[in-house]
Formats: structure tokens, sequence, C-alpha cells
């Protein structure tokens, strides 16, 4: 006889599947990402949506809710080094010349982009962006988000 309790409402809750005496299988708890209402819509409505927003407002839910755009492919995979790039005050050369132009003139060329390559963009040169105000600052929600979606724990290696 085996219990499955199976999740329900909007919190993220694991479901159980643990074998009984008479049961030989080894127990295994699963834990299903939150259940909010944003995660159930289907992905063209999610690109409807995310085409919608400006730049600057695109780049926030991104970095806010990273696993989402990526499942959908609306943001680049990360790498350690990136997610460490991103996430410290590494200060890594300008990647591209632009960065030197007026925050109002980056965002209005990042305005005719596509929204995962206004994220690539934003990924290379985060630094510069983040000093500019175009991207968010890092707070400790996004920074573990970050390191989770690349498999990193603890501290950055």
């Amino acid at each position: 006889m085996e219990s499955t309790d199976e999740t329900s409402g909007d919190d993220a809750q694991p479901v159980d599947n643990t074998a009984t005496p008479s049961d030989t299988t080894t127990p295994m708890t699963i834990t299903l990402p939150p259940r909010h209402p944003f995660y159930a819509m289907p992905s063209e409505l999610i690109f409807d949506i995310v085409d919608l927003l400006p730049p600057e407002a695109f780049i926030n839910l991104a970095f806010a809710n990273y696993p989402l755009l990526s499942a959908n492919g609306l943001a680049p995979a990360l790498s350690r080094p990136r997610v460490a790039y991103i996430t410290t005050n590494t200060r890594l050369p300008a990647l591209f010349p632009l960065i030197r132009m007026p925050a109002e003139i980056t965002l209005q060329i990042m305005r005719h982009l596509r929204p995962l390559d206004v994220m690539r963009f934003v990924v290379a040169n985060y630094q510069d962006l983040a000093r500019q105000g175009i991207a968010p600052p890092m707070t400790a929600e996004m920074i573990a988000q970050l390191r989770v979606a690349v498999g990193l724990r603890g501290g950055l290696r």
C-alpha cells in the first residue's frame, strides 16, 4: 500500500511518496516549484506579456524570476563564472563600447531587441548596466536564485 500526498494551493509543498513497511522501495520526497498562477500560463501568453514590457521592466522580471523565463527560452543559460560576475563586484573589461553611451540611448537601442537578446546583453554587461541604473541591484533572493540555477548552493567557488 502506497500513500501519495499531492500538492494543492499556491505554495510549494513536498510530494510524499513514502514506502510502507510492506513496500521495499526507497522513500522519496519531491519538492515542486511554487504554483503561482504565472507558472501555469502557456508559454505563448508569457511571450506576449514579455513583448509588451519595456527593457528595464523585462530585466527586473528576468532577474526576479530567472527559472521561469529560462525554462521558456526568454533568459540565457548562465555559467558559474557568469553568475559570479553578476553577483559579485568583479570588474571585467566592458565587452561592448556601447556601454559608454548614456543610459537613455542604451535603453532606446534595447527597445528594438528581442527579450532574449536584451537579457544576453545585460548578462554580458551586468556590472556596467547596474552602475547606470539599467540593471537592478542584486538582492539576496536574486543571488540565491541564480546560484541555485547553476547548481551552486553555498558560496561561489
